[in-house]
Order: structure tokens, then C-alpha cells, then sequence
């Protein structure tokens, strides 16, 4: 073994493309039997380092999955450095490089210690937040559930700044809870449990009801609307940046997803009492269900466009600012009624 892992160290060197991949795949394989052979692999681990950054996005793929077979006794000498690249890998331009880092992220989480994790918890946090919106289900799963995992090391010192990770995702694990893809809804289900604890508030009973284990549009809703009101009541500071970041998923490219953005932005300004909040969104939000529900070609996207205006209209009488605002969501309404008398 010893002398194939030498040989390999050196084929991964090659000038052409197909002896590199080839040699990176074999090394890649021959790493999990380095233990105890301090030298070879740490031979090993600088070749597979140094080609991490190889023009071939096969090579960097494979070098990466090497890096996260490194014998368990030895992970922790080289967490650090396996996490560096994983890093690097995440803004790869090759979507299955990225793939592969993403995947090798939830991998080497289970070995690595907090020191290791501690100084990219941000950086990482913000790299999968972008994977978050990918077309690609298992990208999006693995994006999601890695945070989750991160939630392990977001205390002591980075606990705020994690915290604040997380109250910047919530909009969009609570979108894709109800995801068209069943792994990535489970995805994000485990995700929401394992970060409730920082958010201390009552929403363990929330994280265990029917409602939120269920397949069923109904019982997502549910979810919602009790989910909404403790966020009314526990963070009213942050409603404006839920707000913000749900309208922008109005646009997404899942029409189940700008249904569940809908759905959402309606339940917090239906049950929320801040004016200010209101008079920001209120009509906004009033104006871009009524294009919706006039030029979306989904079915779904149309019915709780449908719904959701129906709800906005009866919550109007509850809210003291109706006088300031009712003329401008009247014009909204009859240009609708107008706008269906002619179809």
C-alpha cells in the first residue's frame, strides 16, 4: 500500500488531464488506509491539497472526497486544513464540486473539533445559505441539513454571530419546509429543531406537532400561522427583515415556494399590530398578490394569491391605520374587480 500511495503522490503531478483524474481517484481511495503511516500521509494529504485548485473540476472533486477519508485518528491533525478547502470548494464554479463540498462539509463535521470550526463558522454559514436556493435537490438538502450541523459549534463567543445566522435563513427554512422535493422538506424540518434552542422561545411544541411533521397544504399553513404569531410576539425587531426576505422569494423559481412566500408574508401582516411594519408592507404586499393572482400560470400560486387577499381585506377592520391606508388598497381591489369584469 504504501509503495501504491507513493506512486500515486506522484501521478497526481501529470500534465495530462486524464492521468491526473485517474491518479486522483485511486489516491483518493488509498487515503482511508494510511493509518499510521504518519509520512505517506502526509504526503498524501499535501498532493491531494495542491490540486484541490486543479483546472479539472473531476480532480478537485476527487482530491476533496480524498482529504475527508483521512483515518480517524489522524482527522484531527488536519480538520482545519480539510475545513479551509471545503470553504474554498463551496464558491466553486463547477456545480458538482460544489456538490461534493457541501457533502464533505456534513462529513468532516462529525469529527471536527470547535476550535477547527470555530474561526469559518460565519464564512460557512454564508456560503450555504447561497447553495440554499439551488435548482439542484440534493444541493439544497445537503445546504440546508450542513447548517443544521453548524448549529453545533454556534456557542461561547460566536453564539450572537450565529444567531444572527440564523434569524437571516429562518425565512427560507420555513419556505422550504414545504419544499416539492420530501428529503429536502425533511431537511429543513431537523434543521428548525436543532436551532430552536437559541431562539428561546415556545416553539418546541410547535417543532413537535402534527402540523409541522405533515405532507398535507393544510396542515403547512397551520404551521405557519402559529409559527407567525410567536414571532410577533418574541421578535417584533426582526419582522421587517422577514418581511424583506420573503417578498424577494415571491420571485423564486418554484411556484410552490412563491405560494408559501405568500402565504407567509399575508400571516404576519395579519397577525401583527405594528404599525410600522403595516403601512411598509402592507400595500406592497396587497399590490404583488393582485398581479400574481392576474398573471401567474400556476394554479397553486393563484389560489393562495385568492386566499390570502381574502384574509388581508378581512384584517383591514382590525387595524387602526385603516383610514391612512384603505384608499390606496381600494384602487388595488377595484382595478382587480375591473380587471376580472373584463375576462
Amino acid at each position: 500500500v504504501q509503495t501504491i500511495c507513493l506512486i500515486l503522490t506522484k501521478s497526481i503531478n501529470r500534465q495530462q488531464r486524464f492521468q491526473r483524474e485517474a491518479a486522483a481517484a485511486a489516491l483518493s481511495e488509498f487515503v482511508r488506509y494510511s493509518g499510521g503511516f504518519d509520512s505517506l500521509l502526509e504526503q498524501m494529504v499535501e498532493a491531494l491539497c495542491r490540486h484541490v485548485s486543479d483546472e479539472s473540476p473531476t480532480v478537485r472533486g476527487l482530491c476533496l472526497r480524498g482529504l475527508v477519508q483521512i483515518p480517524s485518528i489522524h482527522i484531527h491533525q488536519y480538520a482545519t486544513q480539510v475545513l479551509s478547502v471545503i470553504l474554498a470548494l463551496l464558491d466553486d464554479l463547477d456545480e458538482s464540486v460544489q456538490l461534493t463540498a457541501v457533502s464533505c462539509l456534513l462529513t468532516i463535521l462529525k469529527s471536527s473539533s470547535k476550535d477547527a470550526v470555530e474561526p469559518i463558522l460565519l464564512n460557512l454559514s454564508v456560503r450555504l445559505r447561497n447553495l440554499q436556493v439551488s435548482m439542484n435537490v440534493k444541493m439544497r438538502r445537503n445546504a440546508f441539513a450542513a447548517f443544521g450541523a453548524l448549529s453545533n459549534f454556534g456557542v461561547g463567543s460566536q453564539r450572537e454571530a450565529f444567531l444572527e445566522q440564523i434569524h437571516a435563513m429562518l425565512p427560507r427554512l420555513i419556505l422550504h419546509i414545504y419544499d416539492d422535493d420530501l428529503s429536502v422538506r425533511q431537511a429543513c424540518r431537523n434543521t428548525l429543531k436543532q436551532v430552536a434552542p437559541f431562539m428561546e422561545i415556545g416553539v418546541y411544541g410547535i417543532f413537535n406537532s402534527h402540523c409541522f411533521n405533515s405532507d398535507h397544504r393544510s396542515d403547512y399553513e397551520t404551521f405557519v400561522r402559529d409559527l407567525t404569531r410567536q414571532f410577533v410576539q418574541h421578535f417584533p425587531s426582526r419582522i421587517d427583515s422577514y418581511m424583506g426576505s420573503t417578498i424577494q422569494a415571491f420571485e423564486a423559481p418554484w411556484p410552490i415556494i412563491q405560494a408559501n412566500a405568500i402565504y407567509f408574508s399575508s400571516s404576519i401582516l395579519c397577525l401583527c399590530d405594528d404599525q410600522h411594519i403595516l403601512s411598509l408592507f402592507y400595500t406592497q404586499v396587497f399590490g404583488l398578490l393582485v398581479v400574481k393572482l392576474s398573471q401567474s400560470a400556476d394554479a397553486i400560486v393563484r389560489a393562495t394569491c385568492s386566499s390570502s387577499l381574502g384574509w388581508l381585506l378581512k384584517s383591514i377592520n382590525s387595524h387602526s391605520w385603516r383610514s391612512t391606508r384603505l384608499e390606496r388598497v381600494e384602487s388595488f381591489r377595484w382595478g382587480y374587480e375591473s380587471e376580472s369584469t373584463k375576462k
